[in-house]
């Protein structure tokens, strides 16, 4: 689907009218770019009475959060409403923004700096409203941001053979997208997915760094900017895609761990549906598995503000979750995780993970109680940062 169909396809389904004063060129039609930031599933458009008699018009309202997708041929970034330009952002970047002046939106860059751009040089969306609680939702409305972890220089962890783990994340976030956006059966006792009926499609799917994107979503992401794509969206749902490194134990299965947000409500619960599932999807797999000495879902609490340690997880305000599906820096699981099979099976045990905790009140197993954490997990510097600028611009 190209970035033009599915700007339309989403205002469809969260709202035509906030849209259409913002996304609509003089000949009313959607202006975007052939590589697609974001995605939302299939929505037949609403039919819309026409009148030759009418007199009086209905004004859109303005948009004042949201996500906007920066429109082909990138768009000008402002340090402050109405001043001079700094730059030029590259066309498909996704940015979330939160407040407004006049036609300038106060966006968060891919730096996590705070900048100004103009409504009217980005396609907007408006946020999504969480209609019910998790456990209870229409699958049909839900909003989920998939994070794929690290980009550019930062790219985590580092197979033997040179695996970085930025691909494999960007590989499988692809993947779990299709997925949420695709109707299926799925039988909860293999884990078995195929096309069908029983589980439908989320309403929308948004990639803080997509594959069909800007550097094919090979850019460097600040946590700050990860978070903000997710509260602007107003997701249901934010999952963190990652793999781990350094293990200090021998598990007798995979030794995936899943973080929780402790600071908002059920993620411990999300984490627990996907530990859950990712034993039944990778448990299948013949390896020499490698782990830590704390297995499951596990929250990290930094002991000076007694706050979420890890900055994405803190920043969020909806159920949060990082996945480290496995340890790329040990020999038989990189060379796992190049395989499709493995990809497709992470990939899939999120994915029921997030129908499951959508849809249904279980809970899963496995659930540790937040440990305070003293030492330095490390994190890429963000000081360097490019945030990608429009080729020629």
């Amino acid at each position: 689907m190209s970035l033009r169909a599915a700007i339309a396809v989403v205002c469809f389904a969260v709202s035509v009218a906030a849209c259409a004063g913002e996304m609509v060129t003089s000949q009313g039609a959607p202006r975007g770019v052939d590589n697609p930031a974001i995605t939302a599933s299939p929505t037949t458009a609403p039919a819309i009475a026409t009148t030759t008699t009418t007199t009086t018009t209905t004004q859109p309202p303005t948009v004042s959060a949201g996500l906007a997708v920066v429109t082909e041929g990138g768009a000008p970034i402002f340090s402050e409403p109405g001043g001079t330009r700094d730059f030029v952002i590259h066309e498909g970047i996704l940015l979330g923004f939160d407040s407004r002046e006049g036609n300038f939106l106060e966006v968060v860059t891919t730096c996590n700096d705070t900048a100004w751009v103009r409504a009217t040089d980005v396609n907007v969306i408006p946020k999504a409203r969480r209609s019910v609680d998790s456990g209870q939702a229409d699958l049909a409305k839900a909003t989920i941001v998939v994070d794929p972890g690290h980009g550019s220089r930062d790219w985590g962890g580092v197979g033997p053979t040179g695996l970085t783990e930025k691909e494999v994340n960007l590989d499988v976030s692809r993947r779990l997208r299709d997925l949420l956006l695709t109707n299926h059966d799925v039988n909860w006792s293999t884990g078995a997915i195929q096309d069908g009926t029983t589980v439908p499609a989320v309403n929308a799917v948004f990639l803080t760094r997509d594959p069909d994107g800007a550097f094919d979503g090979d850019y460097e992401l600040g946590l700050a900017y990860r978070s903000h794509i997710a509260n602007s969206a107003g997701a249901d749902v934010f999952v963190s895609i990652h793999h781990n490194t350094v293990p200090t134990a021998d598990p007798d299965g995979p030794g995936s761990e899943i973080f929780y947000a402790w600071s908002v409500d059920d993620s411990d619960r999300l984490a627990s549906l996907i530990h859950q599932e990712l034993l039944l999807s990778l448990s299948g797999f013949d390896v020499d598995w490698k782990g830590g000495l704390i297995r499951g879902a596990r929250a990290r609490i930094d002991p000076e503000t007694d706050t979420d340690y890890y900055g994405i997880l803190r920043r969020a305000n909806m159920p949060s979750v990082i996945v480290e599906g496995a340890y790329i820096s040990e020999p038989e699981e990189e060379a796992l995780l190049r395989t499709v099979e493995w990809r497709d099976a992470y990939a899939e045990a999120v994915y029921r993970g997030i129908v499951r905790f959508l849809t249904t009140p279980e809970f899963g197993e496995d659930v540790n109680e937040p440990e305070v954490f003293t030492s330095n997990a490390g994190t890429a510097s963000t000081s360097s940062c490019v945030v990608p600028e429009q080729p020629g611009s």
